[in-house]
């Protein structure tokens, strides 16, 4: 393995995908880049208030480098943090192809996938345009020694 991509957004679900993509990266040993994908339509929609969204997007970048991402410096995990602006699957695929990941990982909920909560166009765009394989955590998963 090459790399593993996180999309993560701090709900339990994606705190279960955290756990799996750390565990993962340390059976495997390769380096995790948890993913924050902000939506371009919120950005929009702030932007048509006259709201600046950059320092909401420094406060998501904050909290991915500090608490959100203390689970896989506990694992002893090597991991980058990014924030992006768009759609989510976008994001995840196209960070996966920057690091020649060789899964995405997202957390599911009892809905579905987490990023349906962002857009249900989600997991099927992953599914339909991801050229590597997306794993699904549910979130009720966790690591059990």
């Amino acid at each position: 393995m090459s790399g593993i991509v996180l999309g993560f957004d701090d709900s339990p679900a994606s705190r279960a995908a955290m756990q799996w993509a750390g565990r993962q990266a340390l059976l495997t040993e390769v380096e995790v880049r948890v993913v924050y994908v902000v939506s371009s339509v919120a950005e929009w929609e702030l932007a048509a208030i006259q709201i600046d969204p950059i320092p909401m997007r420094q406060e998501f970048e904050r909290r991915l480098r500090g608490d959100w991402s203390a689970p896989l410096r506990e694992l002893g995990v090597r991991y980058h943090t990014h924030v992006t602006v768009g759609r989510v699957a976008d994001g995840l695929m196209h960070a996966a192809q920057e690091i020649s990941a060789d899964i995405i990982v997202v957390g599911m909920t009892t809905h579905g996938a987490l990023a349906q909560l962002v857009g249900s166009s989600t997991m099927r765009a992953l599914d339909g345009h991801a050229v590597r394989p997306v794993v699904a955590v549910p979130a009720g998963w966790s690591l059990r020694t």
